[in-house]
This record gives structure tokens, C-alpha cells and sequence, in this order.
């Protein structure tokens, strides 16, 4: 398993820190405004972030997820907008289903502007529900030999900015089973439109909204993979979603131990540096304890994921769970270490409100709980039917 980067990833990393410090800057404009700093998402692009992991005949540099990573934790270690990055995981989860899914004629349609700077959302979520995807209701009808994608997205990361949409729903007359499919459209298609962007409590400058679709036409190239296993390829988008969650948190976390760090040695209280007291030790020690869980996590879910290994669903989970649970407990530290003026408008609150969403956003803390418990019991499972195979070629 990788544990350090490599000289080249460094150097992506430290690249990425820099374009950061300039998000940082614009960030409080953007939550002001409830919109994605375009201006940024396209300077990073033109860095190269979004093409790291693409091959470069679809427009990317071909240097690999591994080299993304890196780049996304310099970025995050820096940006101080949590939106903006919850933005990129969004983003490049589509990117990743177009890479492995795509046909040719698909991956050198969209893959070069998303590389480029246009923006991509996934939808699964439905007023029924999100985590629960068997169901969604958004059907492609057949009618006269033709399909028209009809229902409605809720809560979607980049749905009012977004240029290319992933769209989750059934193709009924495949049969119950195997409906799900990844249908594959653009923002100009007919019949498709985005709400404006919702009222959230943080991450405003990643805004999210729904999609409404009325009877959209869909062709053999809107349909992304095979029809009827659009499940299968969605969890695999979902490992790479959940794990960048937790790599994300690390980063995020690292300016706030330093601040955290900063506020205690420079405050007093009965006589002594708030450093000084244990319970305010105890309380950054945990700050950095969890950055390093979420980024080792992170780092072993990639490395399943791109080994394909069984449990990398799993990995994905679990690196998502802790990442994200670490990183709100941190930000109310983070807020409580400051007393009254933490509590007071500003960076504390901003981050605590932003936190908030990660432990929703991506599925649910419980519903990562619930993914690994049954993960457990299919190898248990598993073991089970293989152990009786044992005995009965015994016998």
C-alpha cells in the first residue's frame, strides 16, 4: 500500500497548495453569493487537476489517481472552502464512470471539456429517497420505439452549474431486476431543467439543487455502460466519492489544528497558556489523530479500488465514516476552543455549519455503518458456503 508520495506527486501536492491560497481569498465572496467560484474551477483546471487521472488521447495527462489524490490534498490542505471541494469530488466521481464506462465516442465527447472546466453532477437522489436506490423513479418509457427519460433529481451537488449530467434511472420494460441504468445527458437537452440553487446552511459556494425531467429523448449514446447495470457502476463511482471525503477532511483539517495550535499558545486562562491545560491538549491532539486516520484510510481505500479488490466498497465506507465524523467533531473543538468568540460569526461557525453537510452528503454516516455491516456479513456468508463445499467434497 502506498505511504508517501513520490517526488513528482509532491510537487503536484505543493502546485495545488498554491491554488488553494488564491480559493481561500475568493471563498467568503462565494458563500455570500451561494455560487461556484467559476473563475477558480477553471484555473485549476488549466493547472491540470480535473485531467490528472484521464488518459491523454481524452484530453488528460495520464499520470493517475494516485497523482489526483495528491493534488487534492494539497488543494484541500489550502482552499479553505469546503463547498468548492465537495464541488470537485462531484465532479470527478463522473468523470471516473465516464473513463471506466464510457464508450470512445463518449469519452471524446465529454471528457476533454470536463478536463477543461465544465462541470459535472452524478444524480441518484429522489424525493423517495437517497441512500436507497432501488427506489428511484425516474423511468425511461418506451413509446413507439423510442425512450423518453422522465422523473426528478433532489439535493444535487453542481445541478444548477452543471454542464454534463449522470443521470440514475430505470428502463422498466429490461424487467424489475435489471432496470438501473446510467443515462449520460447535456444541459441543453430537451425536457431537462435545474431548480435555482438551494438555501443550505454551509457550503453555499457548492450549490446544489434538482433536476426535472420531462420526457427526454434518450439514445443508444445516452446511455452510459450497460443498460440494466447501472448499479454495479455507480458503487464503483461511490468508492472513489467516499474516499476522497476522507482525504478531503484531512486536508481541511490541517489549517485548522494550526489555528487551533495559534489560538492556544497566544490566550491565557487562570495564569497560564491555554496550551498549558490538558483538556485543551487532549483536544488538539484528537485534531491531529483524526487527520492522519482519514488520510491513511483514504489512502488504503484508493489503493483497493484501483486494485479492484472485493472489499474496496467497504474501504470506501469505512474511510468515509471516519473522515467525516472526525472532521465535525473537530470543527465543534475547533469552535469550543475559542469560547464566545468562536461562537460569534465567523471562520469557527463557517466551518462547523460546512461540516455539518459531509456527514449527509455521499450517504449518511449510518448509511456507510450499514454498507460495512454487510459487507461483513457476505464474507461471513461466504465463508459459510464455501466451508460446506469443503465438507461435502470431503464426503
Amino acid at each position: 500500500m502506498r505511504l508517501r508520495w513520490s517526488e513528482e506527486e509532491l510537487a503536484i501536492r505543493n502546485a495545488f497548495q498554491g491554488a488553494g491560497h488564491q480559493i481561500r481569498e475568493r471563498a467568503s465572496d462565494f458563500r455570500k453569493q451561494g455560487d461556484l467560484d467559476r473563475t477558480m474551477w477553471t484555473k485549476v483546471a488549466d493547472a491540470g487537476l480535473f485531467g490528472l487521472p484521464v488518459d491523454p488521447a481524452h484530453g488528460g495527462s495520464g499520470k493517475g489517481w494516485w497523482s489526483f489524490a495528491a493534488a487534492l490534498e494539497g488543494l484541500s490542505s489550502t482552499a479553505g472552502d469546503l463547498g468548492f471541494l465537495l464541488s470537485v469530488i462531484a465532479h470527478m466521481g463522473a468523470v471516473r464512470i465516464l473513463c471506466e464506462e464510457g464508450t470512445e465516442d463518449q469519452k471524446r465527447r465529454y471528457l476533454p471539456p470536463l478536463v477543461s472546466g465544465s462541470v459535472a453532477a452524478t444524480a441518484t437522489t429522489e424525493r423517495s429517497g437517497g441512500s436507497d436506490v432501488a427506489r428511484i423513479r425516474a423511468a425511461a418509457a418506451e413509446t413507439s420505439g423510442k425512450l423518453f427519460l422522465t422523473g426528478e433529481k433532489k439535493h444535487i451537488t453542481n445541478a444548477p452549474v452543471a454542464d454534463v449530467f449522470i443521470i440514475l434511472g430505470r428502463i422498466p420494460h429490461l424487467g424489475e431486476k435489471r432496470d438501473i441504468t446510467l443515462f449520460l445527458l447535456d444541459r441543453d437537452a430537451a425536457g431537462l431543467s435545474t431548480s435555482t440553487p438551494e438555501d443550505t446552511l454551509g457550503n453555499a459556494s457548492s450549490p446544489t439543487g434538482d433536476i426535472i425531467l420531462k420526457e427526454v429523448a434518450i439514445t443508444q449514446a445516452s446511455i452510459l455502460g450497460r443498460p440494466g447495470e447501472g448499479l454495479a457502476s455507480l458503487y464503483r463511482m461511490l468508492t472513489l466519492d467516499r474516499l476522497l471525503y476522507a482525504l478531503v477532511a484531512a486536508g481541511y483539517l490541517e489549517p485548522i489544528i494550526q489555528a487551533s495550535m495559534r489560538h492556544a499558545c497566544s490566550r491565557t486562562s487562570f495564569g497560564k497558556p491555554l496550551s498549558e491545560h490538558q483538556y485543551v491538549q487532549d483536544k488538539i491532539v484528537l485534531m491531529k489523530v483524526a487527520m492522519e486516520q482519514s488520510r491513511f484510510l483514504a489512502y488504503a481505500a484508493l489503493d483497493r479500488m484501483l486494485a479492484g479488490d472485493t472489499d474496496m466498497l467497504s474501504m470506501g465506507s469505512i474511510a468515509k465514516l471516519v473522515g467525516t465524523e472526525q472532521l465535525w467533531t473537530a470543527a465543534a473543538d475547533f469552535l469550543h476552543l475559542q469560547g464566545h468568540q468562536g461562537y460569534m460569526t465567523g471562520a469557527a461557525t463557517e466551518i462547523l455549519s460546512d461540516a455539518a453537510a459531509v456527514r449527509i452528503a455521499g450517504g449518511t454516516s449510518e448509511m456507510q455503518k450499514i454498507n460495512i455491516f454487510n459487507q461483513l456479513k457476505r464474507q461471513i456468508d461466504d465463508l459459510a458456503v464455501s466451508g460446506l463445499g469443503q465438507m461435502e467434497a470431503a464426503q
